[in-house]
């Protein structure tokens, strides 16, 4: 094949009456609701039902938000088999899915769905919360990636819709671009790590098209090849982020950021003047009160400024989205009022700050991010130390030793990489999660991350940040954000693939229950779960 088609696509058709008709073919939502225009969005609200319309493409998100991911829930759901069939159903009757041009077509639906799973005095249980169809777009043969090619009907108890979500971009014409060779492609995506401190092995490469989340404007829909590794530490091979490169000469170049300039060795996280005058971390508010009530009301009642901090791997492991990534973060918690205590990239993210010297670092700040490479049992960062973080050094349990993450200040933590949240509820071969990580919450309300290889990206950070200070909750705005950046599945073998899962790990106790957490100052925050009795961890889809 010496050309492959590109595409150009239509502007978004956005109205009001589009998503007042949408809004009726999901949920029946016939009158009795408002409609208002919200982060880029138009968003109507008929609650606890909600059906929003990214202005940018016309992507849809709609949620029943008692239902979905509800970890209170013990529903009745159909099964596999019921579950295509009761969705082809919807998406067919109501006309939810659009007219694909000639060439393109879907394939074969993709079930999974929202999975739980709980440990309390080392007893272990699981359950589903929902079931969840996934109609992915191919053309011809090729799959699509970046988040804008399939659509989602979840399914709860007694197989009532609970949510539906996707976007697609009308095709309006088309012209063939001449291919690069797979063989160059691979040899720039080698190139990266030639000076890096990763060396990496079984690098594999396959054709997809591009197609980008709904908050983006996409004029042509192109060809690209899909990057895939693994980088080999110590005795365990860690899998890459994917990358992407343009498969033809049409499509936008990747360049590399300039690397980071070397970091002070001195270097010191801003003072939080309320820290300094109190002698003690703001978290002592929302635990130092006698009764549930006032432990509450304290919580929600944030008194700024807060404490942001992301930490990430971006040249140095080959990966170009990672800087973006990780700005978006924290210009959006700067932006609201929050202190940015560290940025630190590459070879200044390093390890000790998460261990060694927490307390100067990740456990003095409130929200921290990760981005760059994992697995199940750790994730990579920078001398000194050796350059992964892993499991096994956090402690053993809760509280052992106890003077790592939260036990100071730190409330959630997400790493937007490769893992860690791999579990044999997902995949064969992917152990225990709450086994694996009960030793980093010694203090620390939730632990947000993916059980599966995902694909590198420049606005996980931004999204997450942008739904929390809406208002959100933490666990719902990292979920939405992940299902509308990454596939739901990568074609990747277990423990690691092929369905792509985001998860929420978190501990509680009886009073201290952080799942429904929302950032400071936008919405209530549980007392720290100090010593928790129970560790849970929630996995959807992407």
């Amino acid at each position: 094949m010496s050309t492959l088609p590109v595409f150009r696509l239509a502007p978004a058709d956005v109205s009001t009456n589009r998503l007042i008709d949408t809004s009726e073919r999901i949920f029946a939502i016939k009158d009795d609701f408002k409609v208002a225009e919200t982060g880029g969005r138009l968003s109507l609200q008929a609650p606890p039902l909600v059906v929003e319309m990214e202005t940018a493409s016309g992507g849809i998100w709609a949620a029943d938000e008692s239902q979905l991911f509800n970890a209170r829930l013990k529903p009745t759901l159909p099964s596999a088999d019921e579950a295509v069939q009761l969705a082809e159903k919807l998406v067919l009757g109501g006309n939810l899915l659009p007219k694909l041009p000639k060439g393109m077509g879907w394939g074969k639906p993709v079930v999974a769905g929202t999975r739980m799973a709980t440990m309390t005095r080392r007893k272990r249980t699981q359950r589903d919360l929902d079931v969840q169809v996934v109609f992915p777009v191919m053309i011809g043969e090729l799959p699509v990636v970046g988040g804008g090619g399939d659509f989602t009907v979840v399914l709860g108890h007694d197989a009532h819709v609970i949510g539906f979500h996707g976007v697609w971009r009308e095709v309006v014409d088309r012209f063939e671009s001449v291919v690069t060779p797979a063989q160059q492609i691979e040899d720039e995506y080698y190139a990266r790590f030639e000076n890096g401190p990763l060396k990496i092995e079984d690098v594999r490469s396959h054709l997809a098209y591009y197609s980008a989340p709904g908050s983006e404007r996409q004029e042509f829909l192109y060809p690209v090849q899909v990057l895939s590794a693994h980088a080999r530490l110590g005795d365990e091979l860690m899998p890459l982020r994917v990358s992407m490169l343009p498969a033809t000469e049409f499509g936008p170049k990747v360049v590399l950021p300039e690397p980071e300039l070397p970091r002070p060795s001195k270097a010191r996280a801003p003072q939080n003047e309320r820290k300094e005058r109190d002698g003690r971390k703001r978290r002592s508010y929302a635990t130092a009160a006698a009764t549930t009530a006032v432990v509450a009301q304290v919580a929600t009642a944030a008194t700024k400024p807060w404490e942001a901090g992301t930490s990430w791997i971006g040249v140095s492991g080959g990966l170009s989205g990672s800087k973006k990534n990780a700005q978006g973060f924290v210009d959006q918690w700067n932006a609201d009022g929050w202190i940015i205590d560290f940025n630190w990239g590459d070879a200044n993210a390093w390890e000790s700050d998460w261990r060694r010297n927490d307390d100067s670092w990740v456990d003095n700040a409130d929200f921290v991010f990760y981005t760059g490479h994992a697995n199940m049992n750790g994730w990579t960062l920078a001398a000194p130390d050796d350059g992964s973080l892993q499991f096994s050094e956090l402690g053993a349990s809760p509280g052992s030793p106890g003077d790592l993450w939260g036990q100071n200040d730190l409330e959630w933590v997400t790493i937007a990489a490769c893992g860690p949240l791999q579990d044999e509820l997902l995949a064969a071969g992917g152990g225990d999660v709450l086994a694996r990580w009960d030793g980093a919450f010694d203090g620390l309300h939730q632990l947000l991350g993916y059980g599966a290889i995902t694909f590198d990206n420049e606005d996980e950070g931004r999204k997450l940040a942008k739904y929390a200070r809406e208002g959100q909750t933490l666990k719902d705005a990292w979920f939405r954000t992940a299902k509308e950046i990454q596939p739901a599945t990568n074609g990747a073998a277990a423990p690691d693939g092929p369905t792509v899962w985001v998860g929420v790990m978190w501990a509680s106790k009886a009073g201290a229950n952080p799942i429904n957490d929302h950032a400071w100052s936008h919405g209530s925050v549980s007392a720290d779960p100090t010593s928790p009795t129970t560790l849970s961890c929630m996995w959807t889809v992407c």
